[in-house]
């Protein structure tokens, strides 16, 4: 990278394979990890890319391809991957977080990007010579931890759990020529947050139904918990899960919370949450927005933009998952962002991260955004 960089090429592709990842450490063999490895490097050779190894289960390669070449070498090498984990730990699909597992990065575009990505690789190989690196033994998220969360909040209470657990962020409106603005801010219970003291030595990834259930408890608690907040007079978002709405726990909160409070919440919902249980979510929307309130569709990956009909959802927000490598697949569903948007549905790119997120969601004419660079940004302008 560092001699593409002195002597630039056009369409010089970084592909960063990461099983590591996208799957549970407990469902990676050495023999899943070989066969993964002869795949990548297969379909490496004939499109005349080098390959090299990152970690002892990941890989990146450097290539040339056309845009056209570059998403059927994605294709064919996430082919490879899912046929070895499907013949090593089949009925594994579940477990997979295909967003992660192959990201590619067009150089001249994504250069500062791709440079971040192997920079954590070179830093997890430094802290492993030195023995400064985490312990890759992590055993999996079971219903013990939920019982843990569960008594954690009962033996604190609602006030002092709000005060170390929840959190809020801004979503901001970004407008050409004009300083950002605040529009909004989501209310959560942060799972960083709950993990270092309750279950820092969990894997997350490939929970599957269990953390799921997980999240319909941290349901109950935020609702429990939403008196206890100071939410301010601005718009709010809280992420809910489409069973919840059918709870006690959320009949409670319907009779606790203001009319005039209701009319500035949106309540999201899970993009696969809203179409596993659709007619459950038709019921739901309409009780809600009897009552005032909006609804925002959440994790809006981008290669699943466009492909359910937010407007005929009832959207009023769309949150779009942003990624490092996703500037393509983002590009190619352009018409998709311009169909919601005149439905009168606001996209909001989330998750940025990085200042590539702000300039591709600016090029396909998004304005609102929330993550981690925006919440350093408000935090300097306030400075």
């Amino acid at each position: 990278m560092a001699s593409w960089r002195r002597a630039p090429v056009g369409n010089t592709n970084l592909i960063v394979v990461s099983p590591s990842a996208a799957l549970p450490q407990a469902k990676r063999t050495p023999e899943l990890d070989a066969q993964i490895a002869k795949g990548i490097v297969e379909v490496s050779a004939k499109r005349k890319g080098q390959v090299f190894q990152t970690s002892e289960t990941d890989f990146a390669v450097m290539m040339r391809a056309d845009q056209h070449t570059l998403v059927s070498i994605v294709r064919d090498m996430k082919i490879q991957l899912l046929r070895a984990i499907e013949n090593h730990c089949p009925g594994s699909f579940g477990a997979i977080d295909q967003t992660r597992l192959v990201i590619s990065y067009e150089l001249a575009a994504a250069y500062k990007s791709a440079a971040e990505r192997i920079a954590k690789y070179a830093a997890q190989h430094e802290d492993l010579k030195e023995g400064t690196g985490k312990d890759s033994t992590l055993r999996p998220f079971t219903e013990e931890d939920v019982r843990k969360v569960m008594a954690a909040y009962k033996e604190i209470g609602p006030d002092k759990f709000v005060k170390a657990f929840m959190r809020s962020q801004p979503i901001v409106v970004a407008e050409a020529n004009r300083p950002m603005r605040h529009l909004m801010s989501e209310h959560f219970i942060s799972m960083n947050l709950l993990r270092k003291p309750l279950f820092a030595d969990v894997e997350m990834r490939g929970s599957g139904r269990t953390f799921n259930d997980f999240t319909l408890v941290l349901d109950q608690i935020f609702l429990r918990a939403f008196k206890n907040l100071d939410v301010g007079t601005s718009p709010i978002s809280i992420n809910l899960n489409v069973q919840t709405v059918f709870t006690k726990a959320f009949e409670n909160f319907l009779d606790e919370v203001p009319g005039a409070m209701m009319s500035k919440i949106f309540f999201e919902f899970r993009q696969h949450n809203i179409v596993e249980h659709f007619d459950e979510f038709e019921v739901a929307r309409g009780m809600l927005k009897a009552k005032g309130a909006r609804i925002a569709v959440d994790r809006i990956f981008p290669d699943t933009l466009g492909l359910v009909d937010l407007d005929y959802l009832g959207a009023s927000l769309a949150k779009v998952h942003w990624r490092s490598g996703a500037d393509d697949a983002l590009k190619e569903r352009a018409k998709a962002v311009k169909y919601i948007t005149e439905c009168g549905v606001i996209p909001v790119m989330i998750r940025v991260d990085d200042h590539r997120g702000l300039e591709v969601g600016a090029e396909m004419g998004i304005e609102t955004f929330q993550g981690f660079l925006i919440d350093e940004m408000m935090r300097a302008r306030a400075a």
